[in-house]
């Protein structure tokens, strides 16, 4: 049936309605039983028919046609004899009845006790009523039933590829009241059906879905068999409103849903933070469903894009590399494929070093989503702050490692959630000829390194720029090989040559609302967060210096200085409780606390002591969050066993 578009709307409600009013229904109903001679003839005992019945009317009358009314008697009621009953019992259908023996006979309450008995939802077709009057003037009234068959197996029946439901019929069985091994009541029935498909509070819309029941339900009394023939709603087409230079296939590549398949609410909206989180867009849906037949709808995605283009010249700061001047020349919507270009040039800080960065991102190498990461740099590195390891502050005095290379990555998506991935990267490294004592020149390394590495990560988040819940789980393995020496060829711990290493690592971080999830389709509705990080790393004893595993500054223990503690082994664990201000969740205030140690170098330091075996340090504090285009503003106060330290940055710690 073709339709035309300016009635499909129209024609789908009322398509739905007749579903709803012939089925048992979706959104309530009523069931209707065929004739007693219909079912004595063994054909299937069609359930459909009646008009819905809300939530709060009572169950109609199961059955229908009219009949003659109730037999013209007088005087007092004798006898009440029911017929045609075999597991309902007398005494059941009896409380059904107003009239007892004993009371006078009333014709009109005998018609409504038939109809009171048709509505106890055991019985098929109309209630006879016979009656007579006896030889003491007196009435005896027969009534005269026929059972529903007994229900000996529930099958669901649905228009997908295999013919069984998306939602398992054992769950769909396990949730309803009518049971196998009952004669069948069309009132329980009616219920289990509105139950499980009520498009508004059925278990089937809780899980995404959207069923219809078939105006086709019936109950073969031969067998017992109850079959529920549902209409899943179907994906006709997807379309995406809004975008204006973003291409639609970078929405529609990200869904696994595709026309012809079963709408899937809850995979959608998981689908659509998946769409979110690339960072190119400031608002995603809500998705809204256009019906274009019975069973059929359109799904349309809106869309708001971000500005992805950035030409930008500044200064920033940071407490490692103090003020810097900055140009940067990004485009994070490439060709409006989403793939990211990018060149950074910064000059400046403690020594007024450059460093350069290209970077190419290509999100969509294959139908598998495979992407590609290519990096290519020339950075300086302010590891400590620049009164370390004693003396004025100056050139000399501020050690500084130039890293010069290249980095690529390689990830595929093997589940929704699940990330593996590749890695490379090799690097020639310089420090300078920082003035040191004596006794910490074996920081001043120059070298090679070259490494490869693989990468597993599950993401959760609602929100990977600002969480308020779900998890993040990342574990890394990688093998490199150094090949360093000192300046100078200055004595140090590590051997000059060639070393291998191997570094472990796991990232575990989880978010938790303190207000409930946010809405979905909110991706960035303010809540408050529990926020905690697990971060660990091992690495062996014969690493370059700078290929160790460094804690204290603005990223990890936030109340000491920048890269305090190192070492060959790492733990940290962070805290955070980030406090919403505004309606947009553009500022937060945060209470934090940093726990952690690097330990286990054989780099040490008389009078910046380092740690054989752990020994945990604590700070805590407070922070302020401020999102801008560039990322988030952040600044923390922390209070560690040295006293207090302001720490700032761009972007959340985790």
């Amino acid at each position: 049936m073709v339709i035309p578009t300016k009635h499909r709307a129209r024609v789908f409600r009322s398509a739905c309605a007749l579903v709803l009013t012939c089925s048992l229904a979706v959104d309530g109903g009523m069931l209707s039983a065929v004739h007693a001679q219909d079912a004595a003839a063994g054909a299937p005992t069609n359930l459909g028919g009646l008009a819905p019945v809300t939530p709060d009317t009572p169950a109609a009358a199961v059955g229908g046609g009219t009949t003659a009314q109730a037999p013209a008697l007088t005087g007092k009621i004798d006898s009440i004899t029911i017929r045609g009953n075999t597991r309902i019992t007398t005494v059941a259908i009896m409380t059904a009845i107003s009239q007892k023996v004993g009371d006078q006979y009333s014709q009109d309450a005998a018609d409504k006790d038939r109809e009171a008995i048709k509505s106890m939802g055991y019985f098929n077709g109309e209630v006879g009523l016979s009656g007579s009057q006896n030889a003491s003037g007196g009435a005896d009234l027969v009534y005269t039933v026929t059972e529903n068959p007994v229900v000996k197996s529930i099958v669901f029946k649905a228009n997908t590829k295999d013919g069984k439901p998306s939602i398992p019929a054992e769950k769909l069985k396990s949730l309803m009241d009518t049971h196998e091994g009952q004669v069948l009541n069309t009132n329980v029935l009616v219920r289990d059906l509105d139950k499980l498909f009520s498009r508004q509070t059925g278990y089937v819309r809780s899980q995404g879905y959207i069923f219809d029941v078939s105006s086709d339900i019936n109950i073969d009394p031969t067998n017992g068999t109850l079959t529920v023939p549902l209409i899943e709603t179907h994906i006709d087409s997807i379309r995406v409103t809004g975008n204006k230079k973003t291409k639609t296939v970078v929405v529609t590549r990200e869904l696994r849903e595709k026309p012809g398949d079963v709408f899937d609410g809850q995979r959608l909206q998981k689908e659509l933070t998946k769409i979110y989180n690339l960072g190119l867009f400031d608002e995603v849906g809500p998705y809204d469903l256009i019906p274009t037949d019975v069973g059929r709808v359109v799904i349309s995605i809106p869309v708001v894009e971000k500005r992805s283009g950035q030409v930008s010249v500044g200064v920033g700061y940071s407490s490692r590399s103090k003020l810097v001047g900055r140009a940067e020349l990004a485009e994070n919507n490439f060709r409006g494929l989403g793939e990211r270009a990018s060149i950074m040039w910064e000059v400046g800080g403690i020594s007024s070093q450059s460093s350069l960065d290209l970077g190419f991102y290509e999100p969509y190498l294959d139908k598998r989503h495979t992407s590609l990461d290519v990096n290519l740099f020339d950075r300086a590195v302010y590891r400590f702050s620049s009164d370390t390891f004693g003396g004025s502050t100056g050139d000399n005095n501020t050690y500084i490692e130039r890293h010069r290379g290249a980095s690529i990555g390689i990830h595929r998506p093997i589940a929704d959630t699940f990330v593996v991935g590749l890695s490379a990267r090799t690097e020639n490294v310089r420090a300078n000829d920082v003035e040191v004592p004596p006794q910490d020149v074996f920081i001043r390394q120059v070298g090679t390194v070259t490494a490869v590495g693989a990468n597993a990560v599950q993401n959760t988040r609602d929100n990977d720029f600002s969480p308020a819940g779900g998890a993040y789980r990342s574990a890394s393995i990688e093998f490199g090989t150094a090949d360093t020496t000192t300046v100078n060829n200055a004595p140090g711990p590590l051997i000059p040559g060639r070393h291998d290493f191997t570094k472990l690592g796991v990232d575990l971080r989880q978010y938790f609302s303190l207000q409930g999830p946010r809405t979905p389709g909110k991706f960035n509705q303010p809540k408050k967060v529990v926020a905690v990080r697990l971060l660990l790393g091992f690495t062996g004893s014969n690493v370059p210096f700078f290929e160790q595993y460094f804690v204290g500054g603005s990223e990890s223990l936030r109340g000491y200085q920048t890269d305090r503690y190192w070492g060959n082994n790492l733990a940290l664990f962070q805290g955070e409780l980030r406090l919403p201000f505004g309606k947009d969740n553009n500022v937060q205030g945060v209470l934090f606390t940093d726990i952690g140690d690097a330990w286990g170098s054989i780099y040490h330091d008389p009078q910046l002591m380092q740690h054989n075996q752990i020994s945990l340090t604590t700070d805590f504090g407070v922070g302020l969050r401020l999102v801008t285009p560039v990322g988030p503003i952040r600044l923390d106060y922390a209070i560690g066993k040295d006293g207090g330290r302001t720490q700032f940055s761009i972007g959340q710690s985790f």
